[in-house]
């Protein structure tokens, strides 16, 4: 069944809010805006917050119809498939910088040796099928995952945050608002995924309850920023030191003494991998779902499969991972910021287009022949 009730919209929700900014987010940000980055999470993490409770607004006040005919009911077939085919080829974009944030952190962290594109194949082929998939799978898979993510992190809290002295976050603003402009003009491309959950207009269950996933919401941002100023706390004063793919993970080897009892923060980050599996599957379907609308069923699967390819290759041609995330904050960090961002705002538009639309229908049937 292509739906997602209640619970799997919620757990969903939370696996969304951390996956894409658990493991190079924290260290780009700090190299990027030094200790001021746990400034600028705060304030992302609060234009995230009102992301996600308009997202959920929309799909309330969608009654029954699906993203595509919202748009296409507004704003005509045309312009509503030009508008889908853009988000589509965005979040493929985002799923290839996403995977070369895991590669990254496996290059750095796990292996100390690069991760050819090889080893990235099984998951791209896993990810074109399990967009394929009714949105009912995902939702499953979240609710499996989720209680071994929500134990890895009560775990991380408890080997690191009491080792931790969060005096190093000060001082903060200390060099005025230029780093904190630059963080929040910089990094679009690690935020915003709410954007993702209009996927489930039209095809979620619960009505006005949905809300009910902002607080799934608030848990992930709560975590995400005491993980995160963990590291901020412990390299502020020299972020020079931090490399990309060094991440809460190295203090968690540190804090349990992984020289005398092995690699035991990697039991931990495998269970948050979880987490980035069933959000890049759901990036993965919302791609799917574009192509689909565009170009009909199959045709659509045949884009998926290509879309795969796609990024595949660009694995196999991607040398330097760290360049490459260099230039997702340069060159791709402005169409991030209008597509998670504006979509939502196309929708309210498409809402308060149809509304209008509908009244005019209703008085023109109840004016006298």
């Amino acid at each position: 069944m292509d739906r997602l009730s209640l619970r799997q919209f919620i757990v969903i929700t939370f696996l969304i809010g951390l996956a894409m900014k658990m493991f190079n987010l924290p260290v780009l940000m700090l190299r990027f805006c030094g200790r001021d980055a746990f400034v600028v999470l705060l304030i992302e993490a609060a234009a995230d917050f009102i992301l996600l409770g308009a997202v959920i607004a929309i799909i309330v006040c969608a009654r029954g119809k699906t993203l595509f005919m919202l748009l296409e009911d507004a704003f005509g077939a045309i312009v509503s498939r030009i508008i889908t085919i853009a988000v589509g080829l965005f979040w493929l974009l985002k799923l290839f910088i996403m995977l070369v944030d895991v590669r990254i952190f496996f290059s750095n962290t796990v292996f100390n040796a690069p991760l050819g594109a090889v080893h990235v194949l099984p998951l791209i082929v896993l990810l074109v099928y399990f967009a394929l998939k009714p949105l009912s799978g995902a939702g499953r898979l979240g609710e499996l995952f989720t209680p071994a993510v929500v134990i890895s992190m009560a775990l991380l809290g408890a080997l690191t945050v009491s080792k931790v002295d969060f005096g190093g976050l000060r001082p903060l603003l200390a060099d005025g608002s230029k780093p904190v402009t630059d963080g929040l003009s910089s990094l679009f491309m690690w935020f915003g995924d709410f954007t993702l959950l209009l996927m489930a207009t039209g095809k979620a269950d619960g009505g006005k309850k949905l809300f009910f996933a902002l607080p799934a919401g608030i848990a992930a941002f709560a975590c995400m920023t005491l993980f995160s100023a963990v590291l901020f706390a412990s390299y502020g004063d020299m972020p020079e030191l931090l490399s990309y793919g060094h991440s809460i993970s190295n203090i968690t080897q540190y804090a349990v003494g992984s020289f005398k009892f092995g690699r035991f923060d990697l039991l931990i980050f495998a269970m948050w991998l979880s987490a980035v599996f069933v959000s890049s599957g759901i990036i993965a379907a919302f791609f799917a779902r574009c192509m689909n609308y565009v170009f009909g069923g199959k045709v659509g699967r045949v884009m998926l499969v290509a879309g795969g390819a796609a990024v595949y290759i660009a694995t196999m041609f991607t040398v330097n991972l760290n360049t490459v995330t260099e230039l997702a904050m340069v060159y791709f960090n402005i169409p991030a910021a209008v597509v998670q961002y504006g979509l939502p705002v196309l929708c309210v538009v498409a809402l308060t287009v149809t509304r209008i639309k509908r009244r005019k229908h209703e008085i023109n049937e109840k004016a006298p022949q």
